[in-house]
């Protein structure tokens, strides 16, 4: 089992280093802490720039703060992280003992409404970007725009057909339903739900219907597994029921789909035992309990995600 990591589709560890510095994850007071990490066997990590939608401040601005503290992180600790900007950067990582590390966009509001922009993030490392928060941006509506029912704009086209040119992961967590159908079927390269749970397990606007779920892997896509206990159960929650998330989903529409997305430093609460990366292996384990194979095990450690990875990076 020495070649066994896991791939996590998402965690906000950078917008804590932005705003209170970067001797938070120095000083290990982040969720992840790169002690967690390598207890977890993390290959691959996918760090988060969430840009809010507009406020106070200009969405762009606030986006470049945390890539620089993204950058500020991997520079600080070059030795054990390795940045991923194409498919063959995780390999390499892996094999030399590093923490792959990929930067990310939670929320298409950064784009400020231009497609150069999307460019520049490209060009500053960015793969990938969940297009929308909870409400509506030039791009499309949120999961929490209930009524409108709106879907991709014009501009939210020319940004799938971008992203897919580029060779950027498009993600569709926090994605109205109407978005999210019209993502997939506007993108030539499949799609990731980086940190969604099932509906039908937890009535939670975050969460995938099982016509979601079953489009979703239909389509080459995966979803992570989102660790907050909130889209898992309610207020309380366990390692049971991440599994029965991860089993529910396996059951409707395949082992392919289901990958990790934990949502760590983006969530105030996790599960009871669950604390940080380093516990991934208790996941992992109870799956092993549970019978599944390894091959089967590794699919949604990590193989899922090299799968859809290679194809769009």
């Amino acid at each position: 089992m020495d070649s066994f990591y896991i791939i996590d589709g998402h965690c906000d560890t950078i917008e804590i280093i932005a705003d209170q510095g970067l001797n938070m994850f120095q000083e290990q007071k982040c969720q992840v802490t790169l002690e967690g990490l390598k207890m977890g066997k993390v290959g691959l990590q996918f760090f988060a720039a969430f840009v809010a939608p507009k406020g106070s401040r200009p969405c762009l601005q606030r986006g470049l703060k945390l890539i620089d503290a993204y950058h500020a992180m991997t520079d600080q600790y070059q030795h054990s992280f390795q940045r991923v900007l194409k498919f063959d950067d995780i390999a390499q990582a892996v094999q030399q003992g590093k923490i792959g590390s990929m930067l990310t966009v939670e929320g298409g509001d950064v784009l400020e409404g231009e497609l150069l922009n999307l460019r520049i993030l490209y060009s500053l490392g960015v793969r990938a970007m969940t297009l929308t928060w909870n409400y509506r941006n030039e791009i499309a509506d949120g999961v929490l725009e209930s009524r409108s029912k709106g879907g991709l704009s014009s501009f939210g086209h020319d940004v799938i057909n971008e992203m897919n040119r580029l060779g950027m992961l498009i993600d569709v967590s926090h994605l109205s339903e109407n978005g999210f159908y019209s993502v997939l079927e506007a993108s030539k390269k499949p799609v990731a739900a980086t940190h969604s749970n099932a509906w039908a397990l937890q009535p939670h606007p975050r969460n995938l219907t099982n016509d979601q779920i079953k489009s979703l892997a239909n389509s080459g896509g995966v979803m992570g597994i989102n660790f907050y206990p909130d889209f898992l159960s309610g207020q309380q929650a366990s390692l049971n029921d991440i599994i029965r998330h991860i089993e529910y989903i396996i059951d409707l529409a395949g082992i392919d789909v289901v990958v990790f997305g934990s949502d760590f430093d983006g969530i105030e609460r996790l599960p009871e035992g669950i604390s940080g990366p380093q516990h991934f292996e208790k996941v992992i384990n109870a799956l092993f309990k549970r019978n599944y194979k390894e091959e089967d095990v590794r699919k949604v450690a990590y193989k899922n995600y090299l799968r859809l990875l290679k194809d769009i990076l």
